[in-house]
Parts: structure tokens; sequence; C-alpha cells
């Protein structure tokens, strides 16, 4: 998974609590105080029918308008129809109040529509809720102009509920986007930190993995090129030109080990075996078996004693590779001296034969898969 995909998911899952959090106000709000006002002020009401179908239309909205959120498939458009349904809805409870009780005691519908516009209008800009608060508010005025109850005291009144409760839902909707926002941001900086991490460890393996080849350029190659530069060793040497087969080998193992390829082990194998054909070597590389992920230092000692018998081939060698779920082996014959084998090619499990009447040299590494029980 992309950093970029990572941090979306840590934004979006952070955002989803804040949405969990605002059901949760409105689903207790509307479920909770509106139905003990609508009960307890059943008999008062002009018209029953539209005062329980408003309460039922606003649960329905608010079970539509919820899921969607959830699902994150709310759209500007559907929220917009949602919040006038839900704005609609409201208007008709309020014309189903006793006259005076618009903002009296049995009044539930105005502040119930406020938190459906939070609900609703989460993900939207600020100035859709403020829209539908101003609305909401029209509304109420609207229906106490029509009862005349527009005197000096309900317009205070009036005026008190609107500052408290639409400042409230202001800045619920406020601090909800700071918080996202916050989330969003925190989740950018932290990513951004794990990212140049990331690199500073990729720089400190590439760096690493440089200086151990400096290292083994510097202790295994340069005296060798020293020596044949100061004439100091001669090229016309067998033991000279085998060191230096053998060192060609291992330069191209060690090219080898950085190439992304399926199966890293034979790719390295194939890479010793051009170097034995290109003097002449004819080389045949046989795999048997599905080969298990090797780490680095485990392929170079597979293939260290190979290498060595391919460097000093004659005129033919067979490498075979063997992968079973116990172990994988790496076998080599070749027309090469026993004189090869000096250099121990590591700490697993080996096995060397030499054949002296037909001058052939078989070499086995074998690495345990699996640990023996």
């Amino acid at each position: 998974m992309t950093t970029v995909a990572s941090q979306g998911m840590v934004a979006t899952r952070f955002a989803n609590a804040v949405n969990v959090g605002l059901m949760v106000i409105v689903g207790v709000w509307h479920l909770g105080l509106d139905t003990m006002l609508v009960v307890r002020g059943w008999p008062s009401y002009e018209s029953q029918a539209a005062a329980a179908g408003s309460w039922l239309a606003l649960t329905v909205i608010l079970v539509a308008g919820s899921t969607l959120l959830l699902r994150s498939a709310l759209s500007r458009w559907t929220a917009r129809l949602l919040a006038a349904a839900a704005l609609l809805t409201g208007a008709v409870a309020v014309a189903s109040y006793p006259p005076g009780e618009v903002i009296g005691d049995l009044s539930w519908a105005s502040n119930t529509v406020g938190w459906f516009g939070v609900l609703l209008l989460i993900q939207r800009p600020l100035w859709e809720l403020i829209t539908l608060l101003v609305a909401n508010t029209a509304v109420v005025v609207g229906f106490m102009a029509a009862d005349g109850a527009l005197d000096q005291v309900v317009v205070s009144r009036l005026l008190a509920m609107v500052c408290t409760t639409s400042g409230i839902q202001l800045t619920f909707m406020y601090l909800a986007r700071q918080l996202n926002d916050g989330a969003r941001d925190a989740t950018e900086t932290a990513a951004a930190q794990a990212d140049l991490l990331a690199r500073a460890t990729a720089d400190e393996t590439v760096h690493a993995e440089r200086r151990r080849r400096y290292e083994y350029l510097r202790v295994r190659v340069e005296p060798l090129l020293r020596g044949l530069a100061e004439r100091r060793l001669d090229p016309g040497d067998s033991v000279v030109r085998r060191r230096a087969a053998v060192e060609a080998a291992r330069l191209r193992r060690l090219f080898a080990e950085t190439d992304d390829t399926p199966h890293p082990l034979l790719h390295e194998l194939r890479a010793c075996a051009d170097v034995a054909e290109r003097r002449g070597v004819s080389v045949t590389l046989l795999s048997y078996g599905e080969l298990p992920v090797l780490p680095t230092p485990v392929r170079r000692e597979l293939i260290e004693g190979p290498l060595l018998l391919l460097a000093a081939a004659g005129t033919h060698a067979r490498v075979t590779v063997v992968a079973t779920p116990q172990d994988v082996v790496v076998s080599a014959v070749a027309d090469a001296p026993p004189q090869v084998l000096a250099e121990s090619p590591g700490s697993l499990t080996v096995s060397a034969i030499y054949d002296q009447e037909e001058d052939q040299l078989w070499w086995e590494s074998r690495w345990p898969a699996q640990p023996a029980a």
C-alpha cells in the first residue's frame, strides 16, 4: 500500500469517528427528546397526523442521511435535497402546533432541523448550513407573525433561542471541521516523516552495500590487479589465470545480486556461468522445483563452491539446482583440479568428491529450508 493511500485511510477513519459521534447526538436528540415532546403535547396538536407524519419523515431522513454518510455516498445534491426535505418537514411540524407554541414548551421541530442540517451538511461548505439555519429561522418567524405573537418579549425569546441553538450547531460544525483538518494535517505530517525515514533507511542501505562492494574490491581484486600491473604476477601462470577467472565470476555475481529478478539464485549462477562460457567452457545449468526466497548471504554461500568450479573448469561444467520443501541443493560437476576448493565456501552443509581418473570434481552445497525438528 502506498503512503498516500495509507494517509487517506487514516484521515477517513478519523472523519468517520466524528460522523458517528454526530449521528449519535442527532439520533438521541430526535428519537429521545423529540419523541418525549411529541408524546407530551399529543393532545394539544391541531393536527396530530401532521405532527406524527413530520416526526416519522424526519426519522426516515435521519436513517437515510446517516447511512449515506457512513458509506461516504452523501453527494452534494443528495445532502442538499435531504436538508431541504428536513426544512419542509419541520415547517409542517410547526404548522401543527397550537397557537402561541411556535417557540413554546411543545415546540421541537426547529431545533431538530438545525441538527439535521449539521448532520447532512457536515461535508459541505459552512455557508450551506448557515443558509439552512436562516431559512429555518424565517419559517419560525413566519408562523409567529401569522399567530400575531411578535411582541417584544417573544422576539427577545426568539433571538435568545436562535443565538443559543444556532450558535451551538455552528460551533459544533466548526469544531468538527477543525478536528478533521487537524487529523488530516497530523496524518500528512506522520506520512511525510515515515517517508523521510524510509528514504534515509534506503540511503543507508545503499551506502552500506556500496561500502561492502568497495571493501570486496579492495581486499580481493585490488591485489590481483596491482600484482599484474607491477608484473609480480605472470598472466601466463595457470594459477593466476584461475584466480582471475574466480574473481571475475565473483564480480559478476556481486553485480547480479542487486538485479530485480524472479529467481535471484539462478540469475547469479547464470552470471557466473557466463564468465566460464567466455573462456570456451560448455556450461549446463539445470533447475528443479520451486525456489523459496533466499537471503543474500545464503545465496552467496550456496554459489561460492560452484563458482570456484566454473572458474577452474577446463572444457565443461554442469550446475544443478534442486529445491524441495526440506532444503535447497546446488551441485556442480566440472573437469577442475581439487586445489580449487582450497578456499572454504562458507558454513553451509557441503560435500566434495574428486574423481582422479576422470579428472572430475563434484561439489554440493545444501541449505535446509526448514530447521530440523
